[in-house]
């Protein structure tokens, strides 16, 4: 049971790292990321714990943006 739950702390911290770091390269880009999307440790930890929420978000926006941008075309 305790192997499951650090597999599942695993990905949880692997996700917040890509959330990261995709902010940072979409900032890098230029695109404007407002000051209240940033992440502070408290962030971090709750998408830790309920990562499985932030990647159906994830799934759903892209899924969105994709279909908008065929659509526009």
């Amino acid at each position: 049971m305790l192997e499951y739950t650090m597999y599942y702390l695993c990905f949880g911290t692997i996700f917040s790292m890509v959330v990261d770091i995709a902010t940072w390269y979409a900032r890098k880009r230029g695109v404007l990321i407002p000051k209240s999307a940033e992440w502070d440790w408290n962030t971090r930890t709750i998408a830790i714990l309920i990562w499985p929420i932030g990647i159906i978000y994830f799934i759903v926006g892209f899924i969105v943006e994709v279909t908008r941008k065929n659509n526009k075309k």
